[in-house]
């Protein structure tokens, strides 16, 4: 009987634990599930704007002229993003709706959050604003700040937070798609700041993203994650800081920028904003065991090696340069191709390696730079880009963006042609007349509209 007893006393003492131990996880899996809903609930609080839909209407501007309505619509869209691009998107509109008391402050909020274009007002012709206004002085004195610091080669880093943080994000959208759209807004929010400017310029919603990393190449991403080393990185800094410091010789008015790495969605290599440069690190992932299940055409033959990558970050760094003051060709193919082929160009002058891609071996052909130049004849001053430039995977008669070859080749023909190389870089990078760019060089032939 003793022994029967304490069986049983046992048993009670294994049921009660048991007990205490099922509750206990209970509780902890609904103190867990309440943490998970009141995070998610955070988030889901903040408004994040798809950017598509905000600037649907930006093509009517011209024609409505509503400059202050659409600017309160950025302001108030902005409002938990808060992205420096957008505050300054706004402050344009509103410069041009002739409210210039409005520009000041919403350029100091762009600054607080990490604006770092010094030249900035020189977007804004004619501004006349109120030399009283604290907001005002306040502006100047951190421009002129600004224009200390980026001056200074020691300036430029190469930024890999988003990158590096991205991944955890990732894997919770990969794990399971319920959760990603939630995964990537709070990557979006709880990322470093340039991650704002960029959702703003490049994934423009939510939804993009899903649609891209989730839904499209997934593996692709899984794949990316791997190909970013410390040690690679290093040595790429090495390399850029080099040509940089090349290229400070060449135009000592030249500024260094942050460049900030971010996982993008397969639609750029680099884009260069107001607080600095955005290298898509998702480009730059091209092995001989890349997978491509969910890559388009496009993104296939667009996606490069990652010993690319200096050169894109040179590019995109001219483009940080420019400061072009020609008010009467503002939106034209003339002016698109110059921006584009200068950079190369100096890309060109700056790692002392001669430009070679498929655009110039297309262009030594026979016959084929006498027939694209007619055809850039033709549209020089028109504003469809649609045969010269960004229109990968959408044209077939000619390799995509052809517009950058024939910009280098102008741009570089007016640079050898001039007696003064520093004057001439400076022009390319700062000219009043894209007109005598073409005018000056051996492709004046262009401005012979007479023929067409």
């Amino acid at each position: 009987m003793a022994l029967l007893e304490s069986e049983i006393m046992i048993v009670k003492t294994l049921s009660r634990y048991l007990t205490l131990v099922l509750l206990a996880g209970f509780l902890l899996n609904l103190v867990s599930c309440r943490e998970d809903k009141k995070m998610a609930k955070g988030v889901e609080a903040l408004y994040l704007p798809n950017m598509d839909r905000v600037f649907e209407n930006y093509d009517l501007l011209d024609s409505t002229k509503n400059y202050s309505d659409f600017a309160e619509q950025l302001v108030e869209a902005n409002r938990d993003l808060r992205s420096s691009e957008m505050y300054v998107q706004a402050a344009m509109l509103y410069h041009q709706a002739g409210k210039s008391d409005e520009v000041a402050p919403l350029l100091n909020l762009a600054i607080d959050q990490g604006m770092a274009n010094p030249k900035l007002l020189s977007k804004f012709p004619n501004l006349k604003p109120s030399e009283n206004s604290e907001s005002w002085k306040r502006l100047k004195i951190r421009l002129d700040s600004l224009q200390q610091e980026v001056q200074e080669l020691s300036h430029f880093d190469l930024e890999m937070e988003s990158m590096n943080r991205f991944w955890d994000y990732f894997e919770i959208a990969v794990a399971d798609s319920a959760k990603a759209k939630t995964a990537f807004k709070e990557f979006i929010f709880d990322g470093p700041k340039e991650l704002r400017d960029f959702y703003v310029v490049r994934y423009s919603s939510i939804d993009n993203m899903y649609g891209q990393m989730i839904n499209a190449a997934p593996g692709y991403y899984r794949y990316l994650k791997h190909q970013f080393s410390p040690d690679s990185m290093n040595a790429l800094k090495a390399q850029t800081k080099k040509w940089m410091s090349r290229f400070k010789q060449l135009y000592p008015q030249a500024v260094f920028p942050k460049v900030y790495v971010v996982p993008g969605i397969l639609n750029s290599g680099g884009t260069a904003t107001e607080m600095g440069l955005f290298i898509g690190g998702d480009m730059y992932g091209r092995s001989d065991n890349m997978p491509t299940e969910g890559l388009n055409d496009w993104q296939k033959g667009a996606i490069m090696k990652f010993s690319e990558l200096p050169g894109l970050t040179i590019h995109e760094l001219m483009h940080f340069q420019q400061s072009y003051r020609d008010t009467l060709n503002t939106n034209n193919v003339l002016r698109g191709v110059i921006e584009e082929g200068v950079c190369d160009f100096l890309l060109e002058l700056s790692s002392q390696k001669p430009l070679k891609n498929k655009n110039l071996s297309y262009l030594e052909k026979p016959g084929k730079l006498e027939n694209i130049m007619n055809d850039l004849k033709q549209d020089l001053y028109t504003n469809d880009l649609s045969r010269w430039l960004y229109n990968g995977g959408a044209i077939e008669d000619r390799p995509h963006d052809l517009g950058y070859t024939v910009g280098y080749l102008i741009t570089k023909s007016y640079y050898n042609l001039q007696p003064d190389k520093k004057a001439a870089i400076y022009e390319l990078l700062n000219t009043d007349d894209f007109t005598m760019i073409v005018e000056e060089s051996e492709y004046a032939y262009l401005l012979n509209q007479e023929s067409n």
